[in-house]
């Protein structure tokens, strides 16, 4: 079980999916230590999904199910209460390895891969009510498997495959529809990582470069620039997911 698809309120992250094509929603609380623990499970088995959340609910849509299908489906839950994902609408198309991330309101899908190739695409959705995702605009380069992190105002896109490994960030302005901006350059390139971020900083963890790697790095979100190191993961590891509690949504 390697979730990709990630969300978390102040006190609980949830995860959902996995790299082996299940439906299984997992719970931790984020102020302690312990394994994972039986949320609820999806409306579908997804691999390669892709997550976010607001303070109360968390958002999973897209991914194979089963490979190599790909789905447009939009799951959320309330992330206070356990239980089974409620169907949310649709995106723009079947999607797969998109990178997530969101304000207190909107949500965002950056990226990834549908029926026709590797995609630019970045779409939306307003958390709080149900319905299909939108058009917001497009990154600078048609790409999957980025990692995407979010403060209130910006989102982070960072790395991803173009087919070749990326090492590009760019950003958008959750509030106003538009095209991405380039913002700077990740340590090395990077993809099938993760995000996570908190008000001020966005980090880009594990990945292939080609290899599995260990390696965190950040940006200031607010300023631009290149990555910088931060420090190592326990393992190398790729397709994982993460979260913070102090993220852009809250």
């Amino acid at each position: 079980f390697i979730a990709e698809a990630a969300g978390a309120s102040r006190t609980r992250g949830v995860f959902g999916g996995g790299i082996d094509g299940n439906n299984t929603i997992d719970y931790i609380t984020v102020s302690s230590t312990g394994n994972a623990t039986d949320f609820g499970d999806l409306t579908y088995n997804a691999m390669q999904a892709s997550g976010f959340s607001s303070q109360t609910r968390g958002i999973f849509a897209g991914g194979y199910s089963p490979q190599p299908s790909i789905v447009d489906t939009i799951n959320y839950v309330t992330i206070a209460q356990t239980g089974n994902a409620v169907d949310f609408g649709n995106l723009t198309a079947a999607w797969r390895g998109a990178g997530g991330c969101a304000s207190s309101t909107r949500g965002i899908w950056a990226g990834g891969r549908d029926p026709s190739g590797i995609s630019n695409v970045i779409q939306y959705i307003t958390i709080t009510t149900t319905g299909d995702a939108s058009d917001f605009g497009d990154l600078t380069d048609q790409k999957d498997f980025v990692a995407a992190g979010s403060n209130s105002t910006r989102g982070i896109i960072t790395g991803g495959r173009t087919p070749s490994i990326s090492n590009v960030i760019e950003y958008i302005t959750i509030a106003t529809l538009g095209n991405a901006t380039n913002f700077g350059d990740t340590v090395q390139p990077i993809d099938e990582h993760a995000g996570a971020a908190t008000s001020i900083r966005m980090f880009s963890l594990g990945g292939t470069d080609p290899g599995y790697t260990e390696d965190v790095e950040y940006v200031a979100i607010a300023t631009g620039g290149t990555g910088t190191d931060f420090g190592d993961l326990t393992v190398a590891r790729h397709h994982c997911g993460a979260i913070t509690n102090a993220h852009g949504g809250l």
